[in-house]
């Protein structure tokens, strides 16, 4: 007996597997459950062999498909072998294959149109229409309310009624309830089976995947092919739709006091990790991944995170809206301010919030309302990052790519998380060639983990201790465009951020001016090194070896350290002042001036010596708290690595390694901004173009339009020669060519 599950996601991946074994263990009945993860656009021999399982199936679940190339594809193979298969159960798919549904009488492309039925014309529905009753009208549109919830959703918020995801919650928490009342014969008995299976996937427990096979088997799987008689089908297990999760925790939390009267005495024996705000970090995890036991990578991060220090805030979301979670969990109701309650920012029980879920904040899968997200988020005025998951690609795929995430992981996991203004887009976790369920991908938990904690220690050390590293750029180098930018006036704009930050408490030397903090960088020490600007710090070639680990990559690459760019007498040069905890450099040249595309494209490129040195310098030298990068743009999120979902092994992540990073970027350049903030992690602050106005025109060539004007309005043939004689004395002045048109 074969059953076929076509699934978008990894989470029931492992819970299907399992019911496998355990059906056969308890059974005897010979299961093969095949099951396909349909994220991606899939290979040929993927492809055979999805159809190969198709041909054989007695049942066959689609789960989530809304990919048009892959559901037409689908489409067809459906068609093909709807002879063989007993039952076809979808769940929340593009309408064309939702119609495909048929369970015994239960025919989806009857009941809402769209697909012929086995001997009938397409009236049938219509005829059927007339005579149903009004129960079987209700049932039919509870069936098509739940059975593809997520467009209901999306349909809902286009025209803007009043359906909030919490309303279809509610009704699908009454639905075991309500099939009580479905009769179990008749003409809405596989409605009823319908609705069933579609309560034990809701709850993706392994126990509920294990009773939805068993249920689709003991209702429509022949006699012959199985002996059913022994079959058992508890009810639906029940998860709350939201929770608090923890790996060590025997159980999940209704809410915020059982967690942390929980946290607390267990962290209390070792002395470490209280639920302080300022060091709280608020993650999203999916509830999928929660209840089908598929959790490894969420714990992996979890430990992680709690190795650097940090008290975790692991909430389960609705999937849909994560603002209920993030309301429940993340904010405290019970704190009131004096003659009022206090704004989500006072009762924040979390320094950052990390979203795991893969989607939108406000959303999920089905929409996007970033406007509706960014308000709340703006309210709670607390970091939001988005980290990704290989759910639709393997590991293995991953790290060969040269582009990194598949185009549906990067729009999906990426681009629509950034319209919440998610930032620190890193890959934590995947699902490897063979594997059933996501694991962490440990080297990326910690470095996550470790900028997470970089990033709270901006927010909780005193002002006056902070070190701050701030860069400017020269390209092209050596002519004079050190501190460029477009459309920025780089060292007025640097010197208002000094100044700034002494009234803010920072401990920094500001120079009289803008054009004093200009000289000090380009002057100094640079005439005695050659250099073209002031030498801060001299690191030898063995301190370099030392500090940085990749400094064999790049002699690939560059040759023996310390190398002919930044160098001077066997040291690497790092360019820059220091005015007391700000130090001010100047990021170097790329190294490829001629083709600095290259940087991009060549698998084999790195930085050179100089380059890398600098990033050493303030991450192990200086040891700088965070980075600022003063205006549009930079090199060093153009250099050699994936595209978008960076590895350890891409020189972005390389060279920003855990320092926080802030970017003065020009607000007209959302494309290459992306870029910056993929690539090297950074946080945006726009700054606006300049103002620009109708410059006119000047001295002789005002007085040459004004000719010209009185020219076209002449009537006098001896007044337009006198004219036309000023004319072409004054273009000629002006250096224009002179003729006379048609002569």
């Amino acid at each position: 007996m074969n059953v076929t599950v076509l699934y978008v996601g990894s989470s029931l991946l492992a819970p299907l597997k399992q019911a496998e074994r355990e059906i056969n263990r308890d059974y005897a009945f010979d299961l093969r459950v095949a099951a396909h993860n349909f994220g991606a656009t899939l290979s040929e021999i993927e492809w055979r062999e999805i159809d190969h399982d198709l041909s054989v199936a007695d049942v066959v679940f689609v789960i989530h498909v809304m990919d048009g190339e892959n559901g037409a594809r689908l489409l067809d193979s459906l068609e093909r072998y709807k002879a063989r298969h007993h039952a076809v159960v979808v769940i929340n798919c593009m309408p064309d294959l939702m119609r495909r549904t048929r369970m015994g009488k239960l025919d989806f492309g009857r009941m809402f149109g769209g697909v012929k039925g086995r001997g009938d014309s397409g009236t049938q529905g219509r005829e059927d229409a007339g005579k149903k009753s009004d129960k079987a009208r209700r049932a039919e549109g509870l069936v098509g309310r739940v059975g593809s919830w997520m467009g209901e959703q999306a349909r809902a918020h286009r025209s803007k009624k009043k359906r909030s995801h919490t309303q279809y919650l509610k009704l699908v928490d009454r639905l075991p309830g309500i099939l009580r009342f479905v009769p179990s014969a008749g003409r809405l008995r596989d409605i009823k089976h319908y609705l069933q299976l579609f309560c034990y996937f809701l709850q993706p427990t392994p126990a509920n995947i294990r009773s939805m096979l068993l249920y689709a088997i003991k209702h429509y799987v022949p006699d012959e092919i199985v002996d059913k008689a022994e079959i058992q089908l508890p009810p639906p297990e029940r998860m709350p739709a939201v929770a608090i999760y923890h790996p060590d925790a025997p159980s999940l939390f209704e809410s915020f006091a059982a967690y942390r009267k929980w946290y607390e005495q267990r962290n209390g024996k070792s002395g470490k990790l209280s639920l302080d705000p300022d060091m709280t970090i608020g993650l999203l995890l999916m509830r999928p991944q929660i209840v089908s036991d598929t959790r490894k990578a969420y714990d992996g991060l979890i430990r992680a995170v709690e190795a650097e220090g940090l008290a975790v805030l692991p909430a389960i979301s609705t999937l849909m809206d994560n603002r209920e979670a993030c309301g429940k969990f993340f904010i405290d109701d019970g704190q009131k301010a004096e003659g009022g309650e206090q704004g989500l920012e006072a009762r924040s029980r979390v320094s950052q919030i990390v979203s795991l879920t893969g989607f939108s904040f406000v959303g999920g899968p089905a929409m996007n309302d970033s406007e509706a997200a960014a308000k709340f988020l703006r309210e709670l005025n607390r970091p939001f990052r988005s980290a990704v998951s290989l759910d639709m690609q393997t590991v293995e795929a991953w790290r060969e790519s040269q582009t990194g995430l598949n185009p549906v992981q990067a729009g999906m996991q990426i681009a629509i998380p950034e319209l919440d203004g998610a930032t620190e887009p890193f890959v934590y976790g995947g699902v490897g060639a063979g594997a059933c369920e996501p694991l962490p991908l440990e080297n990326r938990c910690l470095r996550l983990a470790r900028r997470l904690k970089r990033w709270n220690h901006l927010q909780t050390a005193k002002r006056a201790e902070l070190k701050l590293a701030m860069l400017v750029f020269c390209f092209p180098p050596n002519k004079g465009n050190i501190g460029t930018a477009a459309d920025l006036d780089v060292f007025p704009s640097a010197w208002e951020m000094l100044k700034a930050l002494k009234r803010d408490g920072y401990e920094v030397e500001v120079p009289s001016s803008a054009d004093e903090l200009r000289l000090m960088l380009l002057g100094g020490n640079s005439e005695n090194l050659g250099t073209t600007a002031n030498v801060a710090y001299r690191m030898s070639v063995d301190e370099y070896r030392q500090q940085c680990p990749f400094v064999e990559d790049i002699e690939e690459e560059w040759g023996s350290a310390p190398g002919a760019i930044n160098s001077f007498g066997g040291d690497l040069l790092i360019q820059g002042i220091r005015l007391g905890n700000v130090f001010l450099g100047v990021q170097p040249t790329f190294g490829y001036e001629g083709d600095p595309m290259r940087l991009l494209m060549a698998r084999s490129g790195a930085p050179h010596h100089g380059f890398m040195a600098l990033y050493t310098y303030l991450e192990k030298v200086f040891k700088a708290d965070a980075v600022v990068h003063i205006g549009t743009h930079g090199a060093m999120e153009f250099m050699p690595g994936k595209q978008v979902g960076l590895s350890d092994e891409c020189w972005p992540d390389r060279l920003i390694g855990e320092l926080p990073n802030i970017y003065i970027y020009s607000v007209n350049n959302p494309s290459e901004g992306s870029i910056a903030k993929r690539r090297s992690y950074a946080e945006l602050i726009s700054y606006l173009t300049p103002p620009i106005e109708n410059a006119g025109l000047y001295k002789d060539l005002a007085l040459l339009k004004e000719s010209l004007m009185a020219y076209r309005l002449a009537t006098d043939e001896r007044e337009r020669a006198q004219v036309y004689a000023t004319i072409e004395e004054t273009a000629r002045a002006l250096n224009f060519e002179v003729g006379r048109a048609g002569n």
